[in-house]
C-alpha cells in the first residue's frame, strides 16, 4: 500500500541531482482509466509561472501524452490537464490506497469489472467500480495528513465528462532555498510527475 490523496496523495521520495524533492500522485476510485483517449489544457487556469513555465510544461505534456497515444482535441476531449506551481509550503490531506499502476492492471485487466451507481437517501450519486474480488468505495480511503515542502508542481487531470478529477501529480521541495527555477528542473520534475501516471491510451498499443 502507498500513501495517497484526493487531493489524494502517494509518497515517494525520489533523489535527484543537483536537488532532492519528492513525487506524489493519487488517483480516484471512478477514474474510467481504460477509456481514456484524447485530452486538452484547461482554459480557466491561473498559472502563477512565467510564460517561459507555462510553455516548458505545455510541451512536455504534449510529447509525453502524444508518446503514450493521446490526441490533443479542441472537440470534446476525454481529460483536461491543469498544472499550477505553488511556491510556499503546503499541507493535504492524504489517504492509503494500492498503488496506481497494480489497480489499474487489476481492475480494468478483469472482464467481470462493471461501473456501479447508487442512489443515496439524499438524493446524491455513489459511485463505484465493482470487481469478482471486492467493491471500491470512499470507505477505502485512510486519512493521512502530508507537508508539501516550498516549490510544488502539480500536474492534475480531469475527466470531463464526469466533472471531476481521477488523477493528479505532484513534485513537492522542486525550487529549494538557493535552487533557481530553470528549464531543466522543470522537466526534471515534470518527468518524475508523469512516471507515476504511464498509462497508454484508449487503443493504443
Amino acid at each position: 500500500m502507498k500513501a495517497s490523496a484526493l487531493v489524494l496523495v502517494l509518497l515517494l521520495v525520489v533523489t535527484c541531482s543537483p536537488i532532492d524533492y519528492i513525487v506524489e500522485s493519487d488517483y480516484s476510485y471512478h477514474g474510467n482509466f481504460h477509456k481514456y483517449r484524447s485530452y486538452n489544457f484547461a482554459s480557466n487556469m491561473n498559472f502563477p509561472g512565467s510564460e517561459d513555465e507555462k510553455e516548458v510544461v505545455e510541451n512536455y505534456m504534449k510529447s509525453t501524452l502524444s508518446a503514450w497515444g493521446y490526441d490533443l482535441s479542441d472537440r470534446r476531449p476525454d481529460l483536461l490537464v491543469f498544472y499550477a506551481v505553488f511556491y510556499d509550503d503546503l499541507r493535504f490531506q492524504g489517504f492509503e490506497q494500492p498503488e496506481f499502476q497494480t489497480w489499474v492492471k487489476h481492475n480494468f485487466a478483469n472482464k467481470e469489472i462493471v461501473f456501479k451507481q447508487d442512489t443515496l437517501p439524499d438524493g446524491g450519486i455513489e459511485e463505484s467500480y465493482v470487481d469478482k474480488d471486492r467493491l471500491y468505495t470512499k470507505e477505502d480511503y485512510d486519512p493521512v495528513l502530508y507537508t508539501f515542502k516550498k516549490g510544488t508542481i502539480l500536474i492534475s487531470l480531469f475527466d470531463r465528462k464526469r466533472r471531476k478529477t481521477v488523477w493528479q501529480g505532484y513534485a513537492s521541495g522542486v525550487f529549494g532555498e538557493d535552487q533557481e527555477r530553470n528549464d531543466r528542473i522543470m522537466r526534471s520534475a515534470i518527468i518524475r510527475i508523469m512516471d507515476e501516471y504511464r498509462l497508454l491510451a484508449f487503443g493504443a498499443s
